[in-house]
């Protein structure tokens, strides 16, 4: 996999083969920061903003923000191995304006949600989305933008925008207040 645009467009995005999760794939990477880049309805500038990929996996979705110049980006995810990836990738590239992170995404006692501008969220396609709600709309400042990719419909006032591909939806969420 490669990085699309900007800063790092065309260097390879190490995958770890033995692991089970599925990078989003290019054409649908290049949806998203063109929505996010050009939509009037979602109103956020990412030079501006600190991007947060909560379930980062391969890093493609943070390190794509990076490239085409988010103020600065977090990478979590549960799984040690990806952030090595990831972290790898970064050194490689003299990223500085990154964070790593290594939590649980529901309960981290260091609060990365709460500082993001924008929070993409790619969970295991088997969780409950209710997590939303729960643990995510009460932590995010109500400028925060949410973009969610799932393969779950979902019914809430607060989408701005979806984005329907065959198997996979991408949510734009804004928490109303």
């Amino acid at each position: 996999m490669r990085v699309i645009s900007g800063e790092y467009k065309g260097r390879i995005i190490e995958i770890n083969t033995n692991k089970s999760f599925r990078p989003t794939l290019s054409r649908i990477r290049e949806d998203l920061f063109n929505l996010i880049e050009h939509s009037s309805k979602l109103n956020i500038d990412l030079k501006e903003s600190i991007f947060c990929d909560l379930f980062c996996g391969s890093g493609s979705i943070g390190i794509e923000a990076l490239s085409r110049g988010a103020k600065k980006v977090i990478f979590n995810d549960i799984e040690s191995l990806n952030i090595e990836s990831v972290k790898k990738f970064l050194q490689k590239s003299k990223a500085s304006n990154f964070e790593l992170y290594n939590l649980n995404s529901y309960n981290n006692e260091r609060n990365i949600i709460e500082e993001s501008d924008i929070l993409y969220l790619d969970p295991p396609y088997d969780h409950d989305l209710n997590f939303l709600k729960e643990n995510i709309f009460n932590r995010v400042s109500p400028n925060c933008l949410i973009i969610l990719e799932s393969n779950q419909k979902l019914d809430y006032s607060e989408i701005l925008l979806e984005k329907v591909y065959k198997n996979k939806i991408l949510y734009f969420i804004r928490k109303i207040i």
